[in-house]
């Protein structure tokens, strides 16, 4: 598969220089406080049975994965004018610990999107916002082992750059597993998987089903499975989640149901399905 060189030295040398300007101390306040937040929030929740967590795992070895959907986009002349990812800047909105998860998985994504298109200056701002909401979810480290530690050494081309980021999503996502925060691992999914579909469907909206495009087409008809995978997730933790939440997710499950085939999807259908993401998205992060 054909794949774009990308050259981020300059911003490696910047990320490497903010990489070292943060204490131990500080990083060690962020995951307590983060740990305390999570505690008191979940004194109240449910717990999570087994059959959730293997509903958990089974979503995640079958959903794809943002790399996976940009590897799709190769060969494909992306129309950014058509894409709206999340400012950074509205990352100071999220004032609670599930909006904080939603909002990392759509910012690492975001991140990996800006790196595939050569949006150096995006590619730092959405970074930094990545790495401060990963302290603010008590997984500071992990994302600095993951991301800013290997930084340098993986800026040769895209194909290592946004695999290094596929890793650092799963390590966040493990570290929260193995720490009991089932319901926060399953946010930052949902929030990576709603911006992955923005994205998808931003860039060919506009456009008719060709040859060139046909593999993003086939991904976005492929939802249809991937979306009533995420729906059972769901359900066996929604007594933890906004109702809203969950009603957006039910409501765009059935609207993939209906595509009966990748050539039957037409603009009008994309326009209508971002619709219906952006108001999921706007609940993810309310």
């Amino acid at each position: 598969m054909k794949m774009k060189y990308i050259p981020l030295l300059a911003i490696a040398l910047t990320l490497g220089a903010c990489g070292g300007s943060e204490s131990t101390e500080s990083h060690t306040e962020e995951a307590v406080e983060a740990a305390e937040e999570v505690a008191v929030e979940e004194e109240s929740g449910s717990e999570i049975n087994d059959m959730a967590d293997f509903k958990f795992h089974t979503m995640i070895a079958n959903l794809p994965s943002p790399l996976e959907t940009f590897n799709l986009m190769s060969g494909v002349n992306v129309a950014m004018e058509g894409v709206n990812l999340t400012p950074t800047e509205d990352s100071k909105n999220l004032s609670t610990m599930s909006a904080k998860a939603y909002g990392y998985g759509m910012y690492i994504t975001d991140m990996g999107f800006m790196a595939y298109e050569h949006q150096n200056q995006q590619t730092l701002e959405y970074y930094a916002t990545c790495r401060a909401l990963a302290g603010e979810l008590g997984a500071g480290e992990v994302f600095e082992r993951t991301i800013s530690s290997n930084f340098e050494e993986n800026t040769s081309n895209e194909e290592k750059f946004v695999k290094m980021m596929d890793e650092a999503f799963n390590a966040i996502d493990q570290y929260m597993v193995d720490n009991e925060r089932f319901v926060n691992a399953t946010e930052i999914f949902v929030g990576s998987w709603v911006e992955t579909q923005l994205i998808a469907t931003g860039i060919v909206k506009d456009e008719a089903l060709s040859e060139v495009n046909r593999p993003i087409f086939q991904g976005i008809y492929e939802q249809k499975v991937h979306a009533s995978n995420l729906m059972n997730v769901l359900s066996e933790i929604e007594t933890e989640l906004d109702d809203e939440v969950v009603d957006h997710v039910e409501e765009i499950m059935m609207f993939y149901a209906g595509f009966a085939s990748v050539e039957s999807i037409t603009s009008e259908d994309l326009t209508e399905l971002e619709n219906k993401l952006m108001a999921l998205k706007a609940a993810l992060t309310s």
